[in-house]
């Protein structure tokens, strides 16, 4: 597999996120981002304790973050594999994920071998 240019990404993968709030326009890096929540037909983006709204349903957000730094663990729950602490099993296969900040999310056994996988890879 080829390697990429330190700013290079494949298509559709972006570095930057346009988020409109109260008149503004704010920039988020994706690399600033702990994890995104979807919320309907919008993505709750969580950076540095803060929320961002972004009008963007979550599959088309995993397409645009970059794939060694993202992993989807639930249907409605990305996360950035810098910012996981931990992770317990809980029942059912199901695991809860503990990121840096101490916030709880839950890993779905759909996303199970998905996500260790990724994870061991990167390790």
């Amino acid at each position: 597999m080829p390697t990429l240019p330190p700013d290079s990404h494949p298509e559709g993968v972006t570095d930057r996120f346009l988020v409109k709030s109260g008149g503004r326009i704010t920039f988020l890096r994706s690399n600033e981002i702990d994890w995104a929540e979807a919320q309907g037909d919008y993505v709750c983006l969580h950076v540095q304790g803060k929320k961002h709204l972004i009008r963007e349903r979550i599959s088309r957000l995993e397409q645009q973050l970059p794939s060694n730094a993202f992993v989807r663990i639930h249907r409605s729950s990305i996360v950035n594999i810098d910012r996981i602490k931990e992770m317990h099993p809980l029942f059912y296969g199901e695991y809860s994920v503990i990121l840096l900040d101490g916030t709880r999310l839950t890993l779905s056994r759909s996303f199970k071998h998905k996500v260790f996988d990724r994870l061991t890879r990167s390790a």
